[in-house]
């Protein structure tokens, strides 16, 4: 079934079209998240090649990871994208309002007041639940039917039918006219594990789903069926996408990252965001100094020691106290003391030495970037996953996007749709 444009019945005009023409506030900060949409075409060219014809799904909720939704889905769209998910209905409606014409699914289980708001911004509606479902029967009308994908859990635990509610939940939906079945998905939980076999489980539990759908007395003709995310395109392969009319839906990968460092060799992707930070003041202190709350460290020697404008506020974890490093100088230095809200500390050396004799206040020093220390290393000092490190960059740090893409390079079209035997 052909993809149904969000742009039908639809005045050309209705979204403005984005608008970056913000005033600059980035010179008034001590700290700049840069984002390189040079990058990001990298990476949706390389994802499009990967994915053998099946169509990306890009998912942009939480302010694009952190990146900046309305810049990034700009990119996206003039890099063929034509299907983009985010988790609320308020984050579809802002990208409606910054210029999107595509089509956008909200990801999360939707309240049967809001609804409304499914309608009058275009949105696709996730079905996790036989209450969403009759809501969305109610709703929907012959001249305005909801389109609505339905979820179905097959071992992800959180939202979404169960394998034995779903046949029925898709027959009724079928009879309706108020109600267009957009989709069909489910949600891996351990894709990104390369030693996990849980995700062939899902996928069989899925693919039963499958074989009933295409059984029933009922037509039941979903225009998409999507399972695969990113970790499933890098450890299952075609397998997770052996559907009629497949999506994947691809997240961090979009963002130059994978959720295991393991996985990043398998493509060639290229960091979108790095964090800088400048240099506030700088000074010499003796030998044991203590540096910032409590006192935990103090300079083994006569020690410069950097403040940078960037703390835990901005997003760069608390729990990197002690165990990061950053690129200033043009070399490595250690984060010392703990973190604070608005500054943290860096040890640069003795004062009569490189790169301490070189530094100045307002130089820039790189918290994550394409070389080390990469946000794969921030996550590992933190203890947590990348995913976390980049959404939880703060919004009062600007970001400032750029664009070096080579004119002369050749956009890598995605190949037509291969044949698929299976819904």
């Amino acid at each position: 079934m052909a993809c149904v444009r969000a742009t039908e019945n639809r005045s050309p005009n209705r979204y403005p079209p984005i608008d970056r023409s913000s005033p600059r506030t980035d010179t008034l900060v001590p700290v700049t998240a840069t984002i390189d949409l040079g990058a990001l075409r990298h990476n949706v060219r390389t994802l499009q090649a990967h994915a053998e014809g099946a169509e990306l799904m890009a998912i942009v909720k939480a302010d694009a990871y952190g990146h900046g939704a309305a810049s990034v889905v700009e990119v996206l769209q003039d890099e063929g994208i034509r299907h983009f998910a985010v988790a609320r209905p308020a984050e579809g409606v802002r990208l409606r309002e910054a210029g999107c014409s595509e089509r956008i699914l909200v990801l999360g289980a939707p309240f049967p007041n809001q609804l409304a708001v499914y309608s009058q911004h275009d949105l696709d509606l996730t079905i996790p639940s036989t209450e969403a479902a009759r809501a969305a029967l109610d709703h929907g009308t012959s001249t305005a039917p909801l389109r609505a994908h339905v979820k179905v859990d097959t071992g992800m635990g959180r939202i979404g039918l169960s394998p034995d509610e779903a046949l029925s939940v898709l027959s009724e939906l079928a009879q309706a006219s108020g109600v267009r079945i957009a989709g069909i998905w489910t949600h891996f939980a351990t894709a990104d594990d390369p030693e996990s076999t849980f995700a062939e489980t899902q996928l069989t539990r899925f693919q039963d789903v499958l074989a009933d759908v295409r059984n029933t007395s009922v037509p039941i003709r979903p225009e998409h069926v999507h399972a695969a995310n990113t970790g499933a395109l890098l450890t299952i392969g075609a397998r997770a996408h052996n559907f009629r009319a497949p999506l994947i839906r691809t997240g961090i990968a979009l963002y130059g990252l994978t959720a295991r460092p393991e996985l990043a060799p398998r493509l060639n992707l290229r960091p979108v965001m790095s964090l800088h930070a400048r240099v506030t003041q700088l000074k010499t202190v003796s030998p044991g100094t203590p540096i910032s709350y409590g006192a935990h460290w103090r300079a083994p020697r006569r020690t410069r020691i950097a403040t940078l404008g960037v703390g835990y506020g901005d997003g760069y974890p608390r729990l990197c106290s002690g165990r990061a490093v950053v690129r200033i100088g043009n070399e490595k230095r250690p984060i010392v003391g703990s973190i604070c809200m608005d500054m943290c500390m860096v040890d640069l050396g003795p004062p009569d030495q490189l790169p301490a004799s070189d530094v100045q206040v307002g130089d820039k020093a790189e918290l994550f970037g394409a070389t080390d220390p990469t946000l794969y290393d921030v996550a590992e000092w933190a203890d947590t996953i990348p995913y976390e490190i980049c959404c939880g960059i703060s919004p009062r740090v600007p970001r400032r996007y750029e664009d070096a893409s080579s004119e002369n390079e050749a956009k890598t079209a995605a190949p037509p749709p291969s044949s698929h035997d299976v819904l």
